[in-house]
């Protein structure tokens, strides 16, 4: 098992088994139905989300869709979700956002429903890619990177005065 797949199976292990279960189920099947595609897996802490994006590229704001999983539900996420509102003839898509909607997933069989692969096929067609079968995606794992940041972003959003201070103390000893 590579690097990447071992925190990614410690993600899932923070869930009720059930819940993550489902997750990797989920995930084998847009791995099986999106070749190619790069799995970018994002933990979302203050959610208790973990969100696996299908992206063509890299950065996960270009993914087709994305499952999110949380303790007591999945979701199927899509990125020009609004979009395909408009092909979506049994309402399954929820959400009130400009661009994303998804759909809640409680079973396997949720995903095999023939409305779920419709979604699919139009997401996929809405950006335009050509899925290669023999291809296989890399995973990414995006998650340090946004501790990171929100470390970053917590060090800037200290004011400035104790900042200062630290620094003069420091320079005085």
């Amino acid at each position: 098992m590579t690097n990447a797949e071992t925190q990614l199976a410690s993600f899932f292990a923070k869930y009720e088994p059930a819940m993550a279960k489902l997750g990797k189920a989920l995930r084998a099947k847009l791995r099986a139905r999106l070749p190619g595609l790069f799995e970018i897996v994002y933990v979302y802490e203050s959610q208790n989300a973990l969100v696996i994006a299908y992206s063509p590229t890299e950065r996960g704001y270009e993914a087709v869709c994305s499952i999110s999983v949380y303790p007591r539900l999945v979701k199927l996420g899509f990125g020009k979700g609004a979009q395909l509102s408009k092909s979506d003839p049994n309402k399954l898509l929820q959400g009130h956002g400009k661009t994303t909607r998804h759909v809640e997933l409680n079973s396997v069989a949720d995903f095999d429903r023939a409305e779920i692969e419709s979604l699919i096929a139009d997401a996929v067609k809405l950006a335009k890619l050509r899925l290669d079968p023999n291809t296989t995606g890399a995973v990414i794992i995006k998650a340090e990177a946004q501790k990171q940041r929100a470390r970053r972003a917590t060090k800037a959003a200290r004011p400035a005065t104790t900042r200062r201070a630290k620094v003069r103390q420091s320079k005085k000893t």
